[in-house]
C-alpha cells in the first residue's frame, strides 16, 4: 500500500472515530456547537457592522487628497464647531490657495425636501425626499467618484435651474430610464434634468440623489449671508493637487482668517478635515447627521473578540470535562501503540468538525439576524458569498482560530494521560496546571460577563435618567407640524392675511386642541439658531441661542416666568424674553435686575421684558445655553398644538384637513414632541439595546462554560461524592461543595471587571453634561445578577451529581 493510501485511510479512520465520538456524546456536542455558533454569529454580525462603518467614502479614487474646510469659534461653553463655512468662502479660498486643484460648495436641504413634478392633466405629483436635496457645482464630479450614466457631468450643473438625478429618483419622478429634458419644481423654482448619475451607495456621507445647480441661488445666498452667516449644511470640499503637502495650506490659514474676518472677536478659525475622518468626528457631523467614533468601533470589535474567546473557553471546559469519561479510550489506544501525535490529530479533528458545524450554523442564522438588525439600525448590510472576499477571509480565519484555540489545549491534555492512570479514570488532579488554567479561563468568562452586565446597567440607568429628567418645559401631548412657507411681517396690511396665523386660530378652535402656537422650533430642538449681542451697560459681546415665538408659546410649553412679562402676540419684536442663564451670564444673578435693559442684536435694539426659568434647548449631552426669545413672523417654521389625549387620531385628521387647505401643494406631516426629544438619544438607545443583546449572549455562553466546569467537577468527584453519601452527607452539603468553587471564581472575576467597567463607563458618561453617577448599587447589582444566574446554572448539574446512586459510582472501581 502506498504512503498516500495509508494517509488517506488514516484520515478516514480519524474522521469516522471523531463522528462516532461526537455522536456518542450528543449532549456535549450540542452544547459545544450551540455555544460556538452563538459566539461566531455575534462576532460575524459585528464584523459586518464594523466593516461597513469603517468603509464610508473609502471607494473614492482620490480620497487621500480630498478635504473639507470646517469652522470653529469661541462659545459660551468653550469652542463651538460646525462643518459649515460662509457661502463666499469657496471663491476666496480658490484665489488664496492655488494648491487646491478643485473646490466645491454644497448647500444641503434636508428634513423632507418637497419635489413636485408637473402633470399634463391634474395635480402635480409630490415627492418628499428624506435624504434631502443639494445645491452644488459640477466640480463635485471632478473630486468624487460618481458615475454619470447619461448626459454630461461637467456641464450638467453649470447653468441656472439645471439638475442631475440618480437613476432611481429619475425613474421615481418620471417613470422612464431617459428623462433628460424633463422638468420638476423645488422651492418654487423649475429645474431641467441635464444628466443621470448612479445611485449613491449606502456607505457615503454625501447621500445626494438630487443635485441642483448652485448658481441658481448663489447670488441671493451671498447677498443674504456674506461673511457674517454660517450654516452647518453649507460646506466646502476641495481636492489638493498631487505632491502638495497639506501642511502648507494649514500654515497660511491664520493669514487667510485675518484677511477676511478682520477683528474676529470670537476667534473664528478654519480647519482642514480629511475625507477619511468625516464619518468619525462628532464635532462637525456630516450630511447623514450620523457619526460613530473610532473608539466605539474598537469597542464593538473587542466585544466580538470577547464573545468568540468566551465560546472557545466553553469548548475547552466541556471537552476537558468529558475527557475524564474518555480516559479509558486514551489509555487503551496508547497501550495498543497509538502515538501522542495521532491522538492530538484525532482530538483536533473533532474540534474542527464541531467548529465547522458551528460556523455553518452561524452562516445560516446571520441573514435572519440581519433582517432584524437592518431596519433597527437603518442600515442595508448584506452577505454576498460570491463576490465578497472579506467575508470568506473572516469565516476561514475564524474557523481556523476557533478550531485551534478550542481544540489544541484539550487535545494536548487528553493525549498526555499516562495509560495506567487513564485506564483507572485518574487523568486529572487538582494540582495540575490544567486544573488552574481551566479555572483561569472561567474567571475570564466571569470577567467578560460581569463587565457587560455592569455596562448594561449603567446604560439603562442613563437612558432612564434621560426619560425622567425635568427639562424645564411641558412635553406630553404636544404635536409639532412644519410650516412649509415663510411669511413677511405686515402681510395682512397688504391685503394678504397671514396663512399661518389663520391656521393657528382655526385649529385652536377645535374641541380637542387646548392651545396652539406658531414658532421657529420647540423649546428643545435640533434646529438651533445663534447670534451675538451686546447689552446696555456692558462692553463685552456675548453669544446666545434664538427662538422666534408668538404670545401663546410660553403658556403652551409651560415655561415659568420668574421676572417681567411674556412677549406680546405680534408679528415683529417689541422686546426680548430671556432665560436665567443669559441673565446670569451678563452679570444679573437677580433676574429682576435685567428687566428693561436694552439688548442690541444685529440691527435691533430692544428691551428685556421678561425672564423665564432655565430649560434645555438641546440634548442632555450639552449644558443649558443662554437663550433669547422674541416675535418674528418670518422666522416661524412650526405650529405647536397641545392636544387632549382622548381622541388623538381624529384630532390629527381634522388638523390635517385645515393644514392642507392652507398649503395644498405640500405634504402634511407631524411629530409628537416627546418623540422628537427621544431622537436626541436614538444612538444611545440603540446602543443600550445592542449591548443588552450582547450581554445576554455573553451570559448564556458563560452559563455554558459554568456548566462545563460543574460537569468536570462532577466527573472528577464521582467517587468522592459516593463516599460522602455513604457516610451520611446530605444533598445540600454536596451542592455546597460545588458552590464554593464557583463563588470564588465569580468574586475574582468581579474584582477584575468592576474597576475596568467603572473606568470605561465613566469615559462614556463624560460625553454628557447631565449624567448619573456610578455608585456601589450598580456593582452590587451586577454581582447579584451574576451569582443568581450562576446558582441556577450550577444548581441543576450539582443536584444531579448529588442525587446519583453511590452504589453505581463506587462499584465502577
Amino acid at each position: 500500500m502506498s504512503a498516500y493510501a495509508e494517509t488517506d485511510s488514516m484520515l478516514k479512520n480519524y474522521f469516522t472515530i471523531a463522528l462516532r465520538s461526537l455522536w456518542r456524546s450528543k449532549g456535549s456536542t450540542l452544547i459545544n456547537v450551540s455555544g460556538l455558533a452563538l459566539g461566531v454569529t455575534a462576532s460575524f454580525i459585528l464584523f459586518l457592522l464594523v466593516r461597513h462603518q469603517s468603509s464610508f467614502d473609502n471607494f473614492h479614487s482620490k480620497r487621500d487628497r480630498i478635504y473639507r474646510a470646517v469652522s470653529s469659534s469661541d462659545g459660551n461653553q468653550g469652542r463651538d464647531y460646525t462643518a459649515g463655512v460662509q457661502s463666499v468662502f469657496p471663491d476666496a479660498f480658490k484665489i488664496d490657495f492655488p494648491e487646491a486643484e478643485e473646490v466645491m460648495f454644497s448647500s444641503y436641504r434636508g428634513n423632507g425636501a418637497l419635489i413636485t413634478v408637473p402633470q399634463k392633466e391634474g395635480e402635480p405629483r409630490k415627492f418628499e425626499e428624506k435624504k434631502g436635496v443639494v445645491y452644488t457645482e459640477s466640480s463635485y464630479f471632478s473630486i468624487f467618484d460618481r458615475k454619470i450614466l447619461m448626459g454630461d457631468a461637467k456641464k450638467g450643473l453649470e447653468q441656472p435651474n439645471t439638475a442631475i438625478l440618480s437613476r432611481k429618483n429619475a425613474f421615481k419622478y418620471f417613470g422612464k430610464e431617459d428623462p433628460l429634458g424633463e422638468v420638476f419644481n423645488f422651492e418654487n423654482k423649475a429645474f431641467k434634468v441635464t444628466a443621470i448619475m448612479e445611485d449613491s451607495p449606502s456607505n457615503t456621507d454625501l447621500p445626494f440623489e438630487v443635485m441642483l445647480s448652485y448658481v441658481t441661488i448663489k447670488k441671493e445666498v451671498d447677498e443674504a449671508g456674506g461673511w457674517h452667516h454660517i450654516g452647518s449644511d453649507e460646506q466646502c470640499y476641495f481636492l489638493l493637487k498631487q505632491g502638495v503637502a497639506l501642511a502648507e495650506v494649514e500654515r497660511r490659514i491664520p493669514t487667510f482668517v485675518k484677511k477676511y474676518r478682520g477683528k474676529n472677536p470670537y476667534h473664528e478659525n478654519y480647519e482642514i478635515q480629511s475625507l477619511a475622518s468625516i464619518h468619525f468626528d462628532d464635532r462637525y457631523g456630516n450630511y447623514n447627521y450620523s457619526t460613530i467614533s473610532k473608539q466605539m468601533l474598537a469597542a464593538l470589535s473587542v466585544i466580538g473578540i470577547f464573545l468568540i474567546i468566551s465560546a472557545c473557553i466553553n469548548f475547552i471546559n466541556l471537552v476537558t470535562a468529558e475527557s475524564i469519561k474518555r480516559s479509558k479510550e486514551v489509555g487503551i489506544r496508547k497501550t495498543l501503540g497509538s502515538s501522542r501525535g495521532q491522538l492530538i490529530a484525532q482530538f483536533l479533528g473533532e474540534s474542527t468538525i464541531v467548529t465547522l458545524l458551528a460556523v455553518m450554523l452561524a452562516v445560516g442564522v446571520a441573514p435572519l439576524v440581519l433582517d432584524l438588525l437592518n431596519p433597527f439600525l437603518e442600515l442595508n448590510l448584506s452577505i454576498d458569498f460570491l463576490s465578497d472576499k472579506g467575508i470568506w477571509v473572516f469565516l476561514l480565519s475564524t474557523t481556523a482560530f476557533v478550531a485551534i484555540l478550542s481544540g489544541l489545549y484539550p487535545s494536548f491534555i487528553v493525549s498526555g494521560f499516562k495509560p495506567v492512570f487513564a485506564i483507572k479514570n485518574q487523568g486529572g488532579n487538582k494540582n495540575s496546571s490544567g486544573y488552574m488554567l481551566r479555572r483561569g479561563l472561567v474567571v475570564m468568562q466571569f470577567f467578560i460577563s460581569q463587565f457587560f452586565i455592569i455596562g448594561t446597567i449603567v446604560l439603562i440607568n442613563q437612558m432612564n435618567y434621560f426619560r425622567n429628567k425635568d427639562l424645564g418645559f411641558r412635553k406630553d401631548a404636544i404635536v409639532n407640524i412644519p410650516i412649509p412657507e415663510r411669511e413677511a411681517p405686515g402681510a395682512e396690511r397688504t391685503g394678504f392675511a397671514s396663512k399661518m396665523r389663520t391656521l393657528r386660530d382655526e385649529v385652536s378652535r377645535l374641541t380637542d386642541v387646548e392651545s396652539a402656537s406658531i414658532n421657529s422650533a420647540p423649546p428643545s430642538s435640533g434646529n438651533v439658531q445663534s447670534t451675538d449681542f451686546t447689552i446696555e451697560g456692558k462692553e463685552d459681546s456675548y453669544g446666545t441661542q434664538l427662538k422666534q415665538i408668538d404670545g401663546a408659546y410660553v403658556d403652551l410649553y409651560g415655561l415659568k416666568l420668574v421676572a417681567g412679562t411674556n412677549v406680546l402676540d405680534l408679528d415683529t419684536a417689541r422686546g426680548y424674553l430671556v432665560n436665567e442663564k443669559l441673565a446670569a451670564m451678563v452679570g444679573f444673578n437677580n433676574p429682576q435686575e435685567i428687566i428693561g435693559k436694552n439688548i442690541k442684536s444685529g440691527k435691533k435694539t430692544l428691551p428685556v421684558v421678561g425672564v423665564v426659568r432655565n430649560f434645555h434647548t438641546v440634548s442632555l449631552h450639552e449644558a443649558i445655553e443662554a437663550t433669547m426669545m422674541f416675535n418674528r413672523i418670518r422666522g416661524y417654521q412650526n405650529i405647536s398644538l397641545k392636544v387632549k389625549p382622548g381622541n388623538l387620531q381624529q384630532t390629527i385628521k381634522l388638523v390635517q384637513q385645515k393644514w392642507e387647505a392652507a398649503y395644498p401643494e405640500f405634504i402634511f406631516s407631524y411629530q409628537f414632541l416627546d418623540d422628537q426629544i427621544k431622537e436626541f438619544y436614538e444612538r444611545e438607545q440603540k446602543m443600550s439595546i445592542l449591548l443588552t443583546v450582547f450581554t445576554s449572549i455573553a451570559i448564556f455562553i458563560g452559563c455554558l462554560g459554568l456548566y462545563g466546569l460543574t460537569t468536570f467537577m462532577a466527573n472528577q468527584k464521582t467517587k468522592e461524592i459516593g463516599v460522602r453519601k455513604v457516610l451520611g452527607a446530605s444533598i445540600q452539603s454536596i451542592m455546597f461543595l460545588f458552590s464554593k468553587e464557583y463563588v470564588k471564581l465569580i468574586l475574582v472575576g468581579f474584582m477584575l471587571a468592576a474597576p475596568v467597567a467603572w473606568y470605561v463607563m465613566n469615559q462614556w458618561l463624560n460625553e454628557f453634561a447631565f449624567k448619573i453617577s456610578i455608585g456601589p448599587v450598580v456593582f452590587l447589582t451586577g454581582l447579584g445578577v451574576t451569582l443568581m444566574i450562576a446558582i441556577l446554572t450550577v444548581g441543576y448539574r450539582s443536584l444531579r451529581a448529588a442525587s446519583a446512586n453511590p452504589v453505581e459510582s463506587l462499584g465502577s472501581e
